[in-house]
């Protein structure tokens, strides 16, 4: 039996600042952004947020001044100095634990951690996963984000 699914449209986020998530996204991220839409009614203002060449409309960001984000920041920076520390399993309160993208490959990996450690960004170490490698890092506003590659690209 065929899905009559043909992938994510797209997934809805809240974030505090949309100037500073777009800035956060297209400024160290190098992702593209749409058309910001104005706040209407109980819905703030929003965009969507595309990671690269995909037919999804990315990551929908609403701005909600007094949105509360479970922020991850600490167990990011305890799994940058240790590996195997006990927070490597540790989950992010709430329904979403993290959003993972993928690179086309090691050196366009190597490119973002420069980004995010010029940008002073917790990430972790690079892990090795057997078909891919990743590692987690956390946005402006504390969600958590993977980017993962082919091993063998």
């Amino acid at each position: 039996m065929s899905s009559p699914w043909t992938g994510i449209h797209h997934v809805a986020l809240v974030t505090p600042d949309l100037d500073a998530t777009i800035d956060y996204y297209v400024n160290i991220l190098e992702m593209e952004v749409s058309d910001v839409y104005p706040a209407a009614g109980r819905r703030g203002r929003h965009c969507f947020i595309r990671p690269g060449e995909t037919l999804s409309w990315g990551l929908h960001f609403f701005e909600y001044s007094d949105a509360v984000i479970a922020r991850s920041d600490h167990a990011i920076e305890a799994l940058s100095t240790d590996r195997h520390s006990a927070v490597l399993y540790q989950f992010v309160p709430g329904a979403l634990q993290h959003i993972a993208f993928q690179l086309r490959s090691e050196a366009e990996a190597m490119k973002l951690r420069e980004r995010l450690s010029r940008n002073k960004v917790p990430m972790t170490d690079i892990y090795d996963q057997g078909v891919i490698c990743n590692f987690v890092f956390v946005d402006n506003s504390g969600i958590q984000l993977e980017a993962a590659w082919p091993q063998d690209a």
